[in-house]
């Protein structure tokens, strides 16, 4: 008879995964990582456990093979090339350069690579392996995982120490993971000219990266079709997203490589062409991946888990420990050495403890060691007692090194307001940053000429003489902070060099800018900055004027009374809800509503969405109230 296939497996670790955050929100105390709550759920209804979930049930193999794979591919996705390029911004002589945080970071992870080289010799010469090299590469990961979620978590993500970090962590996994990638390619096949294909990953990806760019942001009626079909039916960014992820994952079987580095590169390439409209569709790929396909990934490297493998080796005589359970703390130890010694050389830029706490954060490990260990099991370079320790580690690690990481490095005071800079200190400028300043805003002029700025300052109006095309240390701190900009500058090429790199390089929401040429104006709405053209727009207020005379004057009044507001729907409480069902305080009314581009005219009924943009019109301290309710 037939073997029967039931969905009886996938039924208890689907439940699991919907379980095991649930249960970490009512243990905050513990602060355990939810993937860390999803391999201890697996080690329990996997071998080591009760055995109800067998690690070869054929459906699950396939999924958590998927979700290995998709787990790369968002980490593909959360690089941001443009602000690494330019996070390296040390001064203008070669000595600052050469201490520049890639720089440093590159030789950091050079150190760590040589210790954990070291490390994985040793390990092998005490039986612990059969090959130290891949052995040593355990060692060399780190987790970007883990560290973009403590970033964010404790405000450290727009900082300079923040930025260090993500690089740091970034240059680990991705040097790893190609040396991994490459090392295994070797080991199975022997040095030859078929290694070389692995190039074809790479030509791959600057093909279509260079196409893509071409095809989707240059060609103008295609950005324009994608949005159109970007509907509940079609979803065609979806659908483009999983072909370029498959496409890269069979071209790496194809030529012999690891498929997580197709994966990777795939997720690259999605993050180099997206733009500030593709939010939605990035935001879908992760509540795909971290809502199904990730987490059956972990609950199975639980299930197969094997805790007896620890115990039963021989024992250490004067111990009488079994010789396996004592590599877990010789693996932390070194796990967390080659880390932190090497991260001695951010000295150059940062306090002992935020030093201490770089190398503390990015000795955090999970997805990439876990996985490295599981190929080596596969090929046979350590056995299922080293590999139980390395997940034991790992697990360790990504519970803990948060922790050290906040006792550490004291959380940045959070801005009572981030300030909204205005580029350009003319007439204009000024005149937007008085009347910003009336309205309560925090705001800064920057400028390139220090008679404007000098200018600027005698109308008591706080303003900083700087490059705005090249932000050095004394302004990049602001750039990061920003959450509008305002950019007066005429040059129109100028005009959009600053914008792009606002956009682009420091992630600010919201760009304003006037373009004088008409013409110019697709180039900057692409870029996701609301443009206005002065004649184009002198008739479009005339005419509003003639029309409706009270709202151009609630519009443009400059007094303290009333205020007219962009809010973002942040709260997850409010969304889904009706507008008239909302408790709005004092006097605030919503005038307009714009949801993925487009403009609506809201009434009671209108039901609202999580990042519905929001026009309140109300007295300044009620709008302001306004903005807590919805942010």
């Amino acid at each position: 008879m037939e073997e029967t296939q039931t969905f009886a497996p996938l039924l208890i670790v689907i439940f699991l995964a919907f379980l095991v955050p649930l249960t970490l929100s009512r243990l905050r105390r513990f602060r355990l990582p939810i993937v860390v709550g999803e391999i201890l759920a697996g080690i329990l209804i996997g071998r080591s456990g009760f055995g109800w979930v067998s690690g070869h049930d054929p459906v699950l193999e396939l999924l958590s093979e998927f979700g290995f794979v998709f787990l790369f591919f968002l980490a593909g996705t959360e690089i941001d090339f443009s602000n690494i390029v330019h996070l390296n911004n040390g001064g203008n002589n070669n000595n600052n350069r050469l201490l520049g945080v890639i720089p440093l970071s590159i030789l950091a992870y050079a150190l760590t690579l040589g210790l954990s080289t070291l490390a994985g010799w040793w390990l092998v010469s005490q039986g612990y392996g059969a090959n130290a090299w891949m052995v040593g590469l355990l060692f060399a990961t780190s987790s970007l995982g883990i560290v973009v979620a403590v970033l964010k978590e404790q405000n450290f993500s727009r900082t300079r120490l923040g930025q260090t970090i993500l690089t740091a962590a970034l240059i680990a996994d991705f040097g790893t993971l190609l040396l991994f990638t490459v090392s295994v390619a070797i080991l199975s096949r022997g040095i030859s000219t078929e290694i070389l294909l692995i190039g074809l990953l790479f030509v791959a990806f600057i093909f279509i990266y260079r196409f893509g760019n071409f095809f989707f942001n240059r060609l103008k009626p295609i950005p324009k079709i994608m949005e159109e079909m970007s509907t509940a039916t079609a979803q065609i960014k979806m659908r483009a997203a999983f072909s370029l992820l498959l496409a890269f994952v069979v071209l790496a079987e194809f030529v012999g490589t690891e498929i997580v580095m197709g994966a990777f590169l795939a997720g690259a390439i999605v993050s180099l062409l997206s733009t500030p409209r593709d939010h939605e569709a990035l935001t879908q790929l992760e509540a795909i991946g971290f809502g199904f396909f990730i987490p059956v990934f972990f609950i199975m490297i639980g299930v197969n888990f094997n805790f007896s493998a620890l115990l039963d080796t021989e024992p250490v005589t004067f111990l009488n420990i079994p010789r396996a359970f004592l590599l877990v703390p010789l693996i932390l130890l070194i796990a967390i050495g080659v880390k932190v010694f090497p991260a001695l050389l951010y000295k150059f830029h940062f306090t002992w403890r935020q030093m201490f706490g770089i190398g503390v954060l990015i000795s955090a490990r999970l997805s990439l060691i876990v996985a490295e260990s599981t190929i080596e099991l596969q090929m046979g370079l350590i056995d299922d007692s080293v590999n139980a320790a390395v997940i034991l580690t790992a697990m360790m690690l990504a519970t803990f090194t948060p922790l050290g990481f906040n006792r550490l490095v004291e959380k940045p005071e959070e801005a009572e307001q981030a300030p909204i800079l205005v580029i350009g200190a003319g007439e204009l400028g000024v005149q937007i940053a008085k009347q910003l300043d009336k309205q309560g805003e925090k705001v800064l002029i920057i400028d390139s000429d220090e008679k404007l700025i000098e200018r600027a300052k005698k109308h008591a109006l706080p303003a900083l003489a700087a490059d705005p095309e090249k932000p050095g240390p004394e302004i990049t701190p602001y750039y990061r902070q920003a959450r509008t900009l305002i950019n007066t500058y005429i040059n129109g090429e100028v005009n959009f060099r600053i914008c792009q790199l606002a956009k682009e390089v420091f992630g600010v929401e919201n760009v304003v800018t006037s373009v004088n040429q008409p013409g110019d104006l697709p180039r900057f709405e692409q870029l996701g900055v609301t443009a206005m053209n002065p004649a184009l727009d002198q008739a479009a207020l005339m005419v509003l004027m003639a029309l409706n005379p009270t709202a151009y004057e609630l519009l443009t009044r400059t007094d303290d009374e009333k205020a007219v507001r962009e809010i973002v729907v942040e709260n997850a409480h409010v969304a889904g809800q009706t507008i008239r069902s909302i408790q709005f305080p004092g006097d605030v009314l919503v005038l307009a509503l714009r949801r993925n581009g487009d403009l609506i005219v809201p009434d009671g009924t209108t039901r609202l969405d999580l990042y519905d943009h929001l026009t309140l019109v109300g007295s300044l301290e009620d709008v302001d109230e306004a903005s807590y309710l919805f942010g």
